[in-house]
């Protein structure tokens, strides 16, 4: 292989990996060239090169994808890659060499590595090098083999960081956690900078380039990934932890399913697989995921990101994509009609669907058939039913009103899919099903059922929901939805909501933060951490609960707070 041929398959599919100083003869690359490649000179700044710092994702036994991004530079140039079982890079490396970006990438370098030098379950460092100048060094820890006898795992996982609301308070007390990996539930940008409905708060205003409210191009799109990854807190919980990420809507647009957005409530309007294109371009560029893009193809078939995870015999973890392939809101667009809403004939036609027939069978045939002991689905969007009792509804709004849902964006709007994917796990009898889930900004514990307003019928799984970074919860929020109908205090829609919902055991909309799991053959805990404040730069992290659920039973135990 030589040179050019080493580097141009170097930045179309990974890297080439060897170890120790010698380079293997037949990369084509003279030892002077390697020499300088990872030459450093530490008196330069790392943030004045890798402005966005590092970040680690998508891990396999023998692999992991590595990310940074580089000040940009007037053509592309060659970066190093350094390896190393401890921090300081002493001892035997693991090095590389990929061919950077130029500006049609936005000066992203993303490295796909696979090696069987990369050792399974095992916490590695590495380093990006850059014309004599090191990035901060990041840590990622590979999966363990499929087959192998695991005796715990643990992991948070985080979602819907509104920059402009607040500051990353819990991602500074995240960096500190002692966990495996980091999952990523969606909602890692928000492409509005001014919402009226939910971003009046402002801590940290947002310019974009285009001067608009919301982000049309693809400079939009890439502007607010930079943005967003100029936080340190944020920074460092990606250069301690690799993370599995997930998107849901804000990457594009609030509500959106496929190419449309729900900006526009006009139907004939609401259509732009531009700008979903842009979308997608944008979050592949700055997501340390391993999945490939085309963008010569259509925005529906350009990035295909629902994929799963081995931990040994352990634990399954499946992640799904629920906006890519989802049915429009079952009513209509308007926001009386999606929010806060008695529903339609339309939300229960048994031809909608969230997540595609492709993907809801391949989901099914992930959880149906593995032999690892839990298995746990990473689900954007509430699955549990949430509504408001009429007789509640009625009170609130002074008049005679129906059981209202809460919101149609979550699975209350697919039902019959939700009804389809649920029974198929009861008839197969499959245990220890444990759903986590962001979306909403709030903190739940709750039950999954067949059909949720029998209270007697048994559950077939659990559900844990984390709270928001950063993003409004309903405690914050002006009025629900954008749909101007004020909002009660927050003790009150609690007790409303878990009466009107007895599946659901624990509700909080009042804080921010993140959950943390932890897996072991004989349970599965959820621990739920929240910071104080998001409103000035420093805060106290507190345990909202703490939910234990035993191996092969279908019960939510508090265990601790």
């Amino acid at each position: 292989m030589d040179r050019r041929t080493f580097l141009k398959y170097s930045l179309a599919t990974s890297v080439m990996i060897w170890a120790g100083d010698k380079v293997p003869k037949h990369l084509g690359l003279e030892q002077a060239d390697i020499k300088g490649l990872f030459s450093i000179e530490p008196a330069i700044a790392a943030e004045s090169v890798f402005p966005q710092s590092v970040a680690s994702g998508d891990p396999q036994p023998n692999g992991i994808t590595l990310w940074t991004r580089l000040a940009p530079q007037v053509s592309a140039a060659k970066v190093a890659i350094e390896l190393s079982t401890t921090p300081s890079f002493s001892g035997q490396l693991l090095r590389g060499v990929t061919v950077t970006t130029d500006a049609k990438q936005d000066y992203t370098v993303k490295a796909r590595i696979s090696s069987l030098k990369l050792k399974p379950f095992q916490t590695y460092y590495y380093r990006f090098i850059y014309k004599g100048v090191a990035s901060r060094t990041g840590r990622f820890k590979t999966l363990p083999r499929p087959n192998a006898n695991i005796g715990k795992v643990r992991f948070a996982y985080v979602s819907c960081q509104d920059y402009t609301n607040g500051y990353y308070n819990a991602f500074a007390y995240l960096a500190n956690e002692e966990v495996d990996f980091v999952v990523h539930l969606g909602d890692y940008i928000y492409e509005t900078v001014s919402d009226p409905s939910f971003q009046k708060s402002q801590v940290r205003p947002i310019k974009l380039p285009s001067d608009r409210v919301r982000a049309e191009t693809l400079e939009d799109y890439r502007f607010l990934y930079k943005t967003y990854k100029s936080d340190p807190n944020l920074q460092r919980v990606h250069e301690r932890f690799a993370f599995i990420n997930i998107w849901d809507d804000h990457e594009f647009a609030n509500d959106a399913y496929r190419v449309f957005d729900t900006d526009s409530t006009a139907q004939q309007n609401n259509r732009d697989p531009k700008r979903r294109q842009a979308a997608n371009q944008a979050w592949f560029e700055y997501t340390p995921i391993s999945v490939p893009f085309n963008p010569s193809k259509g925005p529906l078939q350009s990035l295909s990101i629902y994929r799963s995870f081995a931990f040994g015999n352990l634990m399954e973890l499946v992640m799904t994509d629920e906006r890519l392939y989802r049915d429009g809101p079952p009513c209509g667009l308007e926001t009386n009609q999606r929010y806060l809403t008695p529903g339609c004939a339309n939300r229960t036609n048994p031809d909608r669907t969230m997540l595609g027939k492709t993907q809801r069978e391949w989901f099914l045939d992930k959880i149906l058939k593995s032999p690892r002991i839990w298995k746990v689905w990473g689900n954007q969007v509430m699955v549990m039913q949430l509504k408001v009792l009429g007789e509640f509804a009625s009170i609130v709004l002074g008049k005679p009103t129906p059981d209202l849902f809460i919101t149609l964006d979550q699975w209350d709007g697919y039902p019959t899919e939700r009804t389809q994917l649920l029974t198929a796990l009861r008839d197969a009898q499959v245990k220890n099903f444990v759903t986590i889930t962001g979306d909403f900004h709030t903190f739940v514990a709750g039950y999954q059922k067949v059909n949720f307003d029998k209270l007697l019928e048994p559950p077939v799984g659990v559900c844990f929901m984390g709270g928001s970074i950063t993003s409004s919860n309903v405690a914050e929020k002006p009025s629900f939805g954008g749909s101007g109908l004020s909002i009660p205090p927050i003790e009150q829609i609690t007790q409303v909501l878990r009466a009107s919902n007895p599946h659901v055991k624990y509700f909080n909309s009042a804080t921010h933060g993140y959950n943390v799991i932890e897996v072991t053959p004989q349970a599965l805990t959820c621990t739920m951490k929240a910071v104080d404040t998001i409103k000035k730069p420093q805060a106290k992290l507190n345990t909202l609960k703490v939910f234990r659920v035993p191996r092969d039973q279908v019960l939510i135990q508090e265990v601790g707070s």
